[in-house]
Order: C-alpha cells, then structure tokens, then sequence
C-alpha cells in the first residue's frame, strides 16, 4: 500500500492487479463510467447510493475517472472518493492507477479529503 499527496489532498493507493485480472475479458464495459462503477461495487441490497460520477478524457483513449459517494450511513465516515486512471483498448480496459481517499463525519476526523482513520 502506497500513500501519495496531491496538494493537500493525500490518497491511498490500491494494486489495480486483481481488478485488471477481473475485467481482462470482459467487453461488456462500455464506458468509464461503468468501469468505476464495476470496481466500487456497492451492494444494491443497501439501498441507493449517492454517487458523483465524472470522467476526464486524457486523450489515446485513456481516461481519469472519479467516482464519489456521500452521505454513508455511518457512524465515523461520510465519504469515500475513487479515483482511477484507465485505458480502452479496443473492446477491453486496462486500468493503470486506482487511489482511494474518504471525509469523516464531523467531530469524528478530517472533514477534508484524506487517508486518516476516522473515529
């Protein structure tokens, strides 16, 4: 597990080996959108998400892809941000970088964006 920082903003990287395994064949994933979407795989039992989809066309057919969801039903945590960087190439994707990083309800950690465990 690797940390980085982006100006204030501090993420958790995540090994995209698993995921990548997972969606070698798969041609079925037609837009970044449910490339994320796949990768979050929130449970529809748990009622509806509310999530903040937006993809970033890099151009060669990659894409950066944040994926936010608020509101968690949650003592501690509130949000939980994804971000990953990914490639189509022909029918199937390549995702290059996955990085995670969440907000604390109040009084209980960071309420900015951050890898820090919330109370």
């Amino acid at each position: 597990m690797t940390f980085l920082a982006s100006c204030s903003e501090a993420f958790k990287t995540i090994d995209a080996k698993k995921f990548n395994e997972k969606i070698a064949t798969r041609t079925d994933i037609k837009t970044p959108q449910e490339l994320i979407k796949l990768y979050y795989d929130y449970s529809e039992s748990a009622g509806n998400p509310k999530l903040t989809i937006e993809a970033k066309d890099l151009g060669n057919n990659s894409f950066e892809i944040i994926l936010i969801q608020e509101g968690f039903e949650d003592d501690s945590q509130s949000s939980q941000k994804i971000v990953m960087t990914a490639k189509q190439t022909g029918l199937t994707w390549i995702v290059k970088e996955i990085k995670e990083n969440w907000k604390c309800w109040d009084g209980r950690g960071q309420t900015s964006w951050g890898i820090r465990p919330c109370n």
